[in-house]
């Protein structure tokens, strides 16, 4: 029974197709082909897409890759900067030292001369208190305007 259901599903589909007409099976055909050629502009279109797509997804890329090493060098900058900042300050701080330091040499040499002149004023003043005796004959210099004691 089951052949006979089979057989007669064959032959009715045979039939059905025997009988499409040739101006119908013509027009099914050119309406494929329209189709195909559809569907063939249609890929070529979607293709000449995905190129696009894809030149521009790489130029994404290419500038999000520049965009994180402009980003690297900004904050190797910064990092520079910060340093060269305190660098700065150090060396303000160091001149400033510096600064003081020879304010203090100047006035430890005004004091050294001052105490130079004042040793020296008194070496000689004891100088002159010893050899009294040898002075007193000699007459004393003309425009100095000071007495020897």
């Amino acid at each position: 029974m089951r052949f006979l259901w089979f057989a007669t599903a064959v032959a009715w589909l045979a039939t059905g197709c025997a009988r499409i007409t040739p101006e119908r099976l013509e027009a099914q055909v050119q309406e494929t082909l329209r189709w195909q050629r559809e569907y063939q502009v249609e890929r070529e279109r979607t293709e000449a897409v995905a190129m696009r797509l894809a030149a521009l997804e790489a130029t994404i890329e290419r500038l999000t890759q520049e965009r994180a090493e402009v980003e690297q060098g900004r904050l190797a900058l910064m990092e520079e900067l910060v340093r060269t900042e305190a660098d700065r300050h150090a060396l303000e701080e160091h001149n400033t030292q510096l600064l003081a330091r020879e304010r203090e040499l100047n006035e430890l040499r005004e004091m050294h001369e001052q105490l130079s002149d004042v040793f020296y004023e008194s070496a000689l003043e004891r100088a002159r208190r010893r050899l009294p005796s040898a002075r007193q004959p000699d007459a004393p210099e003309a425009g100095d305007g000071t007495a020897v004691p």
